[in-house]
Order: structure tokens, then sequence, then C-alpha cells
């Protein structure tokens, strides 16, 4: 399990006193030695957002959802500020138990999991998940029977990715019954759970969920049982804070309004609004070519990483642009072009969907993708054993003052006083060395 579930080799971050992390990434490319992409993890633009969401909305209680980034710096920032977390799997709720997290700030928040899935999260201490279906309380009461539960109810949305085809129980039709079949099997229903799906655009989807919420809470009520939890899910936007600023006071008003009780907690699991705008990924150009298209000059790039690795789904606020150096004086006019990635595969083209317009561009030249902390990492294959983009954490020295001694860092996390320049482990493999050949006789 081990080598697994700890993908990503972690290297120290580095303290800086006056510089940024823009800094940091200048230096690492014009010192020469960086050769692969990599990522800047700008620890307090993380430390930012999940402060900014905590003051947006003080009921709420944030369960980060791991599955969008689970690199070892970000957990163990977000385990410094006290946080829970929404696991998808055991491999989560391992890495998490690893780095000595309570298992009661863990919601094990799958509707669908295998008898050997739920022995592991009850094993490891984890107490409460989500269900869905009859099924699944019938695997719950052979394997899990002390769970305490929320049922996953569905919410429509306008949003990116919709989760309502997968998960989620038909509020009208299922939700009462499946709460009394719970009942009647012994299992401790305490609470409702919703997501209005990722990248959500209507954010009174939230306010719909929360009064279905209600509705389930008030029929416990009837029935003689207590319900104490309700999970908002996630799905904020990530590319500007005044999006979570518009849907939080509709949130904060129907939770004042449905939910008054201070004892009922409500959670929510914001992914991509915590972790997006605090990464950064630089990518090197192997080769450029020109070519005509539609009687127009393009540029055909040929980037370090693609959709295999961690730019299999670049939204619009990834839009690359051109690294500037520092002896550059003008990028120059910009062109249609055309990215690539490494892999072999045709298909391996980033932001098709996408008018891409860039100056002028050459081999060994770099882009910037902004923005790119959401289900870029987590989400990369080691498809043709290409190699993996480590990360460079950075953090401002008075941010490094607060949370320095929590007891989640070591010592070795971090760095004072660091050559910005650098480079992090090359993730090549290794040359064998006076290797037997077996050739054919």
């Amino acid at each position: 399990m081990e080598g697994r579930f700890d993908k990503y080799p972690t290297s120290p971050a580095f303290v800086l006193s006056d510089k940024s992390s823009e800094d940091v990434g200048r230096a690492m490319i014009e010192g020469g030695l960086q050769k692969q992409p990599f990522f800047i993890f700008n620890m307090d633009e993380a430390f930012r957002r999940i402060q900014h969401f905590k003051d947006m909305m003080p009921r709420v209680k944030i369960f980060y959802a791991m599955k969008c980034n689970d690199t070892e710096m970000m957990l163990k920032l977000a385990i410094s500020q006290g946080i829970g977390f929404d696991c998808a799997s055991p491999g989560e709720i391992y890495k998490l138990r690893k780095l000595n997290v309570c298992p009661t700030r863990i919601i094990y928040a799958m509707t669908s999991k295998t008898p050997e899935q739920m022995a592991y999260a009850r094993k490891s201490g984890v107490r409460h998940t989500t269900f869905d279906t009859s099924y699944e309380l019938k695997k719950l009461v052979e394997h899990w029977p002390d769970a305490r539960l929320l049922i996953r109810i569905r919410v429509d949305s306008v949003c990116k990715v919709a989760l309502g085809d997968k998960f989620g129980c038909d509020f009208d039709k299922e939700a009462i019954d499946l709460l009394e079949e719970a009942a009647s099997l012994g299992l401790k229903v305490v609470g409702v759970a919703f997501h209005v799906g990722s990248i959500c655009s209507s954010p009174e989807s939230y306010v719909t969920g929360l009064q279905h919420a209600r509705a389930l809470f008030d029929h416990e009520a009837t029935a003689g049982r207590e319900m104490k939890i309700v999970d908002i899910g996630g799905g904020f936007l990530s590319e500007r804070t005044d999006c979570i600023d518009q849907v939080s006071k509709l949130i904060t008003a129907a939770v004042a309004e449905l939910f008054p009780d201070p004892s009922i907690q409500i959670i929510s699991e914001p992914g991509r609004y915590i972790s997006d705008s605090s990464f950064t990924m630089y990518c090197s150009i192997n080769n450029v070519r020109r070519s005509i298209k539609d009687g127009k000059q393009m540029n055909m790039i040929y980037i370090d990483d693609g959709v295999y690795g961690c730019l299999r789904d670049v939204e619009k606020w990834h839009y690359p642009k051109k690294f500037k150096r520092s002896t550059e004086n003008d990028t120059g006019p910009l062109e249609e072009a055309t990215l690539w990635g490494p892999s072999c595969d045709s298909e391996d083209r980033i932001m098709q969907d996408y008018t891409i317009l860039l100056p002028r561009c050459v081999a060994l030249d770099w882009l910037i993708f902004p923005g790119s902390g959401a289900y870029t990492i987590t989400v990369s294959t080691r498809f043709s054993c290409l190699e993996i983009p480590l990360i460079r954490s950075v953090v401002s020295l008075e941010l490094w003052n607060r949370i320095k001694d929590n007891e989640v860092f070591a010592a070795n996390d971090f760095i004072l006083n660091p050559d910005l320049s650098t480079p992090l482990p090359s993730t090549s493999p290794p040359l064998l060395q006076n290797h037997t050949l077996y050739e054919r006789q």
C-alpha cells in the first residue's frame, strides 16, 4: 500500500521573507537547472481561501474534498487549520491516518462502497458515511452496523460536472422510504447530504438542498428520531472569491432560517475553491512546428505535460501565458496556437475547446498555467511511463511563524533562506548500470 498512496515525492517548502511565488518560478527557470514541468504551491493563497470561507460562513465547518488535491503539504496545511476531510476511498483515509488525523474529522462521503471498503473505514475509526440506496443499507447492516449515516439526496443545478445522474436519491420519491428502511434495520441516520455539482453556477440550488434537508429533519423528528448534521457538499467556483461571497449570503440566510438551532452541525466539502488558485504549473516547450490552418499561420506547440498528466481538464481560468524572461523586452504579437502533450497519442491535445493565443514561442521556452491546483495532480496517469511534475511549496515568513509549531509539520518541512533557483529532484528513471542482458540465441 505504501508505494501506491505515496505517489508524489515531497520537497520542503521555501520560507520567503521578501520574495513571491512568481520570483521562485522565475529563479528556477532562469537558473537553468530545472528541466521538467513543475508546480508552485502558494501556501498563503490556500490559507487565505480557508480563512475567507470560514469568515463568510461561520456556521459551516469545512471538510476539505481531498480528491481534488491530496498532496502532502496541502493536506498538512489543512490539518493545521483544524478542518475536517471528505474522503472517497480507503486510500484517502490511509493518507490522513498516516498524518495522524483523528478519524472523527473524516467523513467517508461515498454512497456506494464494497464490504472491504466499509471494513477498512470502520477499522480505521471513521464513523460517518453516506448512502442513497436500499442495497447500500443492507450492506451497512452486515459490514458497518454502527456507522453514523447521512442520506444523500439529489439536487438539480446548473454546473460543469453534474453528480445527480450517479449519486443521490430522489427527494420526493425515495428519501422517506429509505429513512424508514434504515430505522427498521436498526441503523442510525444522523443527517442529510447533498452536492449541487462541481463548478456550480446556480447558487439557489444550495437553498433548495437545505429546504429538502429541513423537510427530512422534520420527518425524522415526527418519527421520534433525531438528525444533527447537514452536509451541503461543494461545487464552489474557484476563479474569483466574489462568487463565494454571493453564494455564502444565500447559504447563511437559509441556514439561519431553516436550522436556527446551533447544535445542528452544518458541514461543507469545498475542494477546488481552496486548492485551485493555490497552484501554478510551469511547462517547458519541447518543439514548435509552424502550420497552415484555414489559410492562417498557426503554431503547433509541444510541451512536457498533457492530458495524460496534469492537464486533462483545463478550464478557461487556466489559460496559459508565455513565461517572459528577465532579458526579454517584448513577447511580440499574439498568434493562434495548438498545444500538444508529450505522449504518443494524437488525442493528447490541451484545451482543444478554446482558441489559444500566444506570442511566438520556440523550444525551451516555458508556459505558465495559473490556477491549476484542482483535479490536475490527482487525476494524472502514468501512461507511457511519463514523468510526474513535482511541487515546490512556498510560504511567507509571516504564515510560517503561525503554522511551524503545529504538530503536523516536521522541522525539515521548511527551508529558511533558500536558494530560489534550486531545482526539484528529477523524476526520470535511473540509468541501469552493469545490467545483465538476455540476448536471443
